[in-house]
């Protein structure tokens, strides 16, 4: 045990330790702690991907565009997946033209070992880079409202719902139960009824039809305005 006092951002530092290499074929590696493996899978995925942008195809930007597009539309919507898939195959293009310029020893050395260094020494918060960046990305696509797993309006923003009311003990029993309904509002029906306005007003009312009610008068839905009222007699 060494004596002090030191800082533990995160205790999965502690249940989950660093596989690293500290020899090979017996002759210990002249890196203090050793190299560890994950290292090499950033040193290694870093390289892979700078020879892939820096070669000028369409392939490596439609797949970034593609995978992010996706992310946006499940952490986002709609909207969040065309900006992330836009954003996306735009960076590309810029790395893939930055990359171009740069000297081949910088390009597929110096980089992909800056890269693997800081993935593997950077901690933000505590966690590892990748998982600070997929939730980072996750809560900017998403919507600042959130209800029932939907992104609900901005606050202020109104939203137009038409109400069904239905009538009776079952929204499946055929008869009519008597019932006054005040606007605005659409009021659906299980079957159709006759709609007219009465001689004197005071609204419309609803019954039911007969033979000889006109067609024009059938209605399944009466849609009704500002403090419209609707009687429904059986």
């Amino acid at each position: 045990m060494s004596e002090g006092y030191g800082s533990v951002r995160s205790y999965q530092r502690i249940f989950s330790p660093e596989r690293c290499i500290h020899q090979i074929e017996g002759r210990p590696v002249p890196v203090p702690g050793g190299v560890p493996l994950r290292w090499l899978g950033w040193a290694l995925g870093s390289l892979v991907a700078i020879l892939a942008l820096g070669s000028g195809s369409a392939i490596p930007p439609t797949v970034a565009a593609a995978a992010a597009g996706a992310g946006g539309l499940a952490f986002g919507d709609r909207t969040a997946g065309l900006l992330a898939a836009a954003a996306a195959a735009v960076g590309c293009v810029f790395l893939g033209l930055v990359l171009g310029v740069l000297d081949w020893p910088v390009r597929l050395v110096v980089l992909p070992i800056a890269i693997a260094t800081a993935a593997t020494q950077a901690t933000p918060d505590g966690r590892r880079p990748e998982r600070y960046a997929v939730s980072w990305l996750a809560l900017r696509l998403a919507p600042p409202r959130r209800s029932l797993g939907r992104g609900l309006p901005p606050i202020g923003a109104t939203r137009d719902h038409a109400p069904r009311l239905w009538f009776g003990s079952d929204q499946r029993g055929p008869r009519l139960r008597p019932a006054r309904v005040i606007g605005p509002g659409v009021v659906f029906f299980v079957r159709p009824v006759g709609v007219r306005r009465p001689l004197l007003g005071g609204g419309l009312l609803a019954f039911r039809p007969g033979r000889l009610t006109p067609r024009r008068q059938v209605r399944e839905a009466v849609e009704l305005s500002a403090g419209e009222a609707l009687q429904v007699r059986p």
